[in-house]
């Protein structure tokens, strides 16, 4: 994946943001040398997995199978079993109009995923036992306060504003239709890791190609600065 792409689709999810009235933290917007400039907040970046992450989950195959993230809040899931402290972590997602993240589940983490913008945001879920293997059961869910009794592979439909409840072993893959989406997940914090199990499992991503200079630093960007 080229630089020059990355910062593309970053700049491509900035505007959709502001379209969408959505704001992030200013640290969105730094570059290398705010990085250099402020080594504790840089740090403090690094550990809790925060900022950019553009994702290809094929490799070359970014609008049918790829995602923009943002990670603006992640507490520490080391204090998950004290019950204190910041347990809750959130991220802003952009899917293009039928950009599918495929199916994976976690076995800690609960999420709410939520449309904040946007067209139509297309949820598939069934549950999985502790192996990954795919249950033929009825799972329940809630949408907003609605709770929702579904066959194992059903569909369900976000229109902007509405969220859907995740709990772990239901996996899921979702998507955007009939133009892009501004997602969001609001979450219990949690190591991506160690909890994030795909559907088959990701290769390694592949390096940046730096074909440009970097204007917005992403997780992978995070070691040359700390």
């Amino acid at each position: 994946m080229r630089r020059s792409f990355i910062d593309r689709r970053i700049e491509a999810m900035l505007d959709l943001c502001d379209r969408c009235q959505v704001r992030l933290p200013p640290f969105a917007l730094w570059g290398a040398a705010q990085y250099r400039a402020q080594p504790a907040s840089a740090k403090r970046i690094r550990a809790a997995g925060l900022g950019w992450n553009v994702v290809e989950f094929e490799p070359g195959a970014f609008d049918a199978a790829g995602l923009s993230v943002f990670t603006a809040r992640m507490g520490d899931w080391r204090g998950l079993a004290a019950g204190a402290g910041r347990l809750y972590a959130e991220k802003v997602m952009l899917a293009l109009d039928g950009q599918r993240t495929p199916h994976h589940f976690h076995v800690v983490k609960t999420e709410d995923i939520v449309n904040r913008g946007g067209a139509r945001f297309v949820v598939e879920l069934f549950k999985v036992d502790s192996t990954g293997a795919r249950l033929d059961e009825r799972l329940q869910v809630l949408k907003d306060v609605s709770l929702l009794d579904l066959a194992p592979g059903a569909r369900v439909l976000l229109e902007p504003g509405e969220s859907l409840t995740l709990e772990p072993f239901v996996a899921h893959s979702f998507w955007a239709e009939g133009g892009a989406v501004l997602a969001g997940e609001v979450s219990l914090a949690n190591d991506d890791a160690t909890d994030n199990y795909f559907l088959p499992p990701l290769g390694p991503a592949a390096p940046i190609e730096e074909d440009a200079p970097m204007r917005y630093v992403t997780v992978r960007d995070h070691v040359k600065f700390v």
